[in-house]
């Protein structure tokens, strides 16, 4: 009897450990099927699924659950299509993003059907229904006496099992059990909004030391790109470390469904769809004449507890030295007056007036 090669071990591990199927639980939530585990290869094609994924439990026991699209073209799009990750609200507060993923199914509802789609789409309309249901952004455990965890400062995450907490195993969940360790995932877009209290435009975070994240950036025609080496924990940078070309778009206010800032970031999403080949539309030029770039960020911070009142809104600009705004005591008497430190263009302002010393009056990400 021959023995295989050594060669012919390592092909047939290699083979073993790079395809997954879905691995569905059995159970089914308000119609749909709860997944343990996601892989695009066995997704039904030319169809928009519908999937629940529980990524973790909280006290008690009772499961959290993630609602998942995946819009697959044909069988043989897999290989001439790309896998595009369509993510939103993994802070609880950032609802624009949840109607942009919603808005952007519904309309490929008929292009998937007819089987002219390209490629798969993964999208999350929301990462983080503990969030959503506290309408409180960040993660809510509740041992002790309670822990809020900012999950999008804990990817790619760790299970349970190699020691991680409870959020990091949530988090890891998704990077694994839905992205496949960036498996089912070859370019991401992450949507957010400013936190709580804040107001201002459509923009991006965008890392343009990766080649391709440039393009994504601009085709989104935002009113600002920040060029940005990313942040670490972040669902944009771990997949940007990872080779994977990948943006944060944050789509104005928390706590609202801005009509026109949603339709803008449908709109870009569909325009990158077509940049890639997945829709067939023709291949866009990125309108940037109202664009401003930026390279740093300037905080206008305050020394006094107070109530703020300022002089500018986002995308005003402003010149260094130029007066902002005034903090008032409970009297209405001026504690300080505000003035920024630089020549440039208001990203976030403020629209809550109570702040606290040493605050920032700029609130982002």
């Amino acid at each position: 009897m021959k023995l295989p090669s050594q060669s012919t071990f390592a092909l047939v591990a290699f083979a073993a450990f790079s395809y997954a199927k879905t691995i569905y639980t059995g159970d089914t939530l308000q119609g749909y099927p709860v997944i343990a585990s996601l892989d695009i290869n066995d997704v039904p094609v030319n169809q928009i699924s519908r999937f629940w994924l529980s990524p973790a439990s909280g006290q008690g026991g009772l499961p959290y659950f993630l609602p998942i699209f995946v819009a697959r073209g044909s069988e043989e799009s897999l290989e001439t299509g790309r896998k595009f990750s369509l993510s939103a609200s993994i802070h609880g507060d950032e609802l624009n993003p949840v109607a942009v993923v919603q808005k952007v199914f519904a309309r490929l509802n008929e292009t998937v059907a007819s089987g002219d789609f390209n490629g798969t789409v993964i999208g999350l309309p929301t990462q983080n229904p503990n969030g959503n249901l506290m309408n409180q952004r960040y993660f809510y455990t509740s041992s002790s006496n309670g822990f809020l965890t900012d999950l999008n400062r804990n990817f790619p995450g760790m299970s349970i099992a190699e020691a991680g907490s409870l959020p990091m195993s949530y988090t890891a969940a998704i990077w694994n059990d839905i992205w496949g360790n960036t498996s089912n995932v070859d370019i991401a877009v992450d949507l957010h909004t400013l936190s709580t209290g804040s107001i201002g435009p459509l923009w991006v975070y965008a890392d343009y030391a990766l080649e391709g994240v440039q393009r994504i950036a601009e085709l989104a025609q935002p009113d600002m790109i920040k060029i940005d080496p990313g942040q670490s924990g972040t669902i944009e940078t771990s997949f940007v470390e990872r080779g994977i070309p990948a943006i944060t778009l944050e789509i104005g206010p928390a706590n609202n469904w801005n009509g026109t800032l949603i339709s803008r970031a449908v709109d870009f999403v569909f325009r990158l769809m077509d940049d890639l080949q997945m829709t067939s539309g023709e291949t866009p030029t990125p309108d940037l004449s109202n664009t401003y770039i930026a390279t740093n960020f300037s905080d206008v911070m305050v020394s006094h507890s107070g109530w703020v009142e300022l002089d500018v809104t986002t995308m005003y600009d402003v010149t260094e030295g130029q007066v902002v705004g005034r903090v008032y005591n409970s009297w209405g008497d001026v504690l300080e007056t505000l003035t920024s430190a630089v020549n440039g263009r208001v990203l976030t302002a403020l629209v809550d007036p109570a702040v606290e010393a040493e605050s920032q009056e700029q609130s982002r990400r």
